[in-house]
């Protein structure tokens, strides 16, 4: 007769229809790195594509850095002076000859003194001065050479440079921008309809790349001419096999509201003006009505209507031929 059977298996995820999606690098990582002083573009290391977190970029020689340095060491100079006048004011408070309101104000020009060093010191690594050009300053007390260090902030990609090397830049001038690509974003746009049902967090299956990702946001602003919804789906990049602009076909995961099975879709059939399937109990071919929930990738999913049986043994093959066996049987007992 041509029979085929198959066990269906009970799922706990329904996977939805095929949607495109494409990557993107998430909005809130966007970012761009501009010059914090005027100065020359010297060096341009990276132009685009990936970059790892503390990789140099670009440098510039800016004049602006001198001065920085020659403040600091002003700074470092005031603060020896009164680190020594702080010495002599306590001893002669001590002995008795100075009050000690002039040995609180030599504490006072040495503590300001200290917090105008920190701050100089903060602000030439935030500009881009590296730490041991910092350190080095500091031991030789001579300047060391103006050259900034633009790196990068975070593992991720450049892109739109904006600069040549040579060139003059002024402070705050865009040199490039970049963002982050692990996590990296898909946009997918579905229809209304599927938009009301998604959930924040809903897991997501990548096809062709085998990752699972979890809807991260749901667009409240719906297309007028084609009546759909943005969705952006976080995943995680971790060795960047998802690159930025790549197509991706995907599908939504839903959790089951009730016991449902999953079955080739050969074995869906209609019988006695419902939709059911056949299978084997013992040595007897049974007809059991079904809910189906969705057909996908020749997959039936589908619930029961009643009570639920043991293993589901279901024929995939050769319904017709177990339609006409049923219908004989029952014109046999009729008679």
């Amino acid at each position: 007769m041509g029979l085929a059977t198959e066990v269906a298996q009970s799922v706990d995820l329904i996977p939805s229809a095929i949607y495109p999606a494409q990557a993107a690098l998430p909005l809130q990582t966007l970012r761009i790195l501009s010059s914090p002083l005027s100065g020359q573009i010297v060096k341009l290391n990276f132009v685009h594509g990936l970059i790892k977190k503390g990789q140099v970029i670009a440098e510039i020689e800016s004049p602006e850095l001198l001065q920085m340095q020659e403040d600091l060491l002003a700074t470092l100079s005031d603060l020896k002076i009164y680190q020594q006048n702080l010495t002599r004011a306590r001893k002669l408070n001590q002995s008795g000859v100075s009050s000690t309101k002039k040995l609180q104000q030599a504490l006072a020009e040495v503590s300001k003194s200290k917090l105008k060093k920190a701050q100089l010191e903060k602000s030439l690594l935030f500009i881009g001065m590296a730490d041991s050009a910092i350190e080095q300053l500091k031991k030789t007390k001579q300047l060391q050479p103006a050259n900034l260090q633009i790196k990068s902030p975070i593992d991720g990609q450049l892109f739109d440079l904006q600069v040549r090397l040579g060139e003059r830049v002024e402070k705050n001038q865009t040199i490039i921008s970049m963002g982050e690509t692990n996590p990296i974003i898909l946009v997918v746009r579905v229809p209304v309809e599927l938009a009301n049902e998604i959930k924040p967090q809903q897991q997501v299956s990548l096809i062709e790349k085998k990752l699972m990702g979890k809807v991260q946001h749901i667009d409240m602003m719906v297309d007028a001419m084609t009546q759909s919804v943005d969705v952006h789906i976080k995943v995680q990049n971790d060795n960047n096999a998802l690159r930025s602009g790549q197509l991706f076909k995907i599908r939504f995961l839903a959790e089951k509201t009730a016991q449902t099975y999953k079955v080739s879709a050969n074995a869906i059939s209609q019988y006695g003006g419902k939709t059911v399937i056949f299978v084997q109990q013992k040595k007897a071919i049974e007809v059991l009505p079904i809910q189906v929930v969705t057909i996908t990738d020749k997959q039936l999913y589908f619930t029961l209507q009643g009570k639920t049986p043991g293993a589901l043994t279901t024929y995939i093959k050769g319904s017709t031929a177990i339609k006409a066996a049923l219908d004989a049987s029952n014109e046999s007992d009729g008679e």
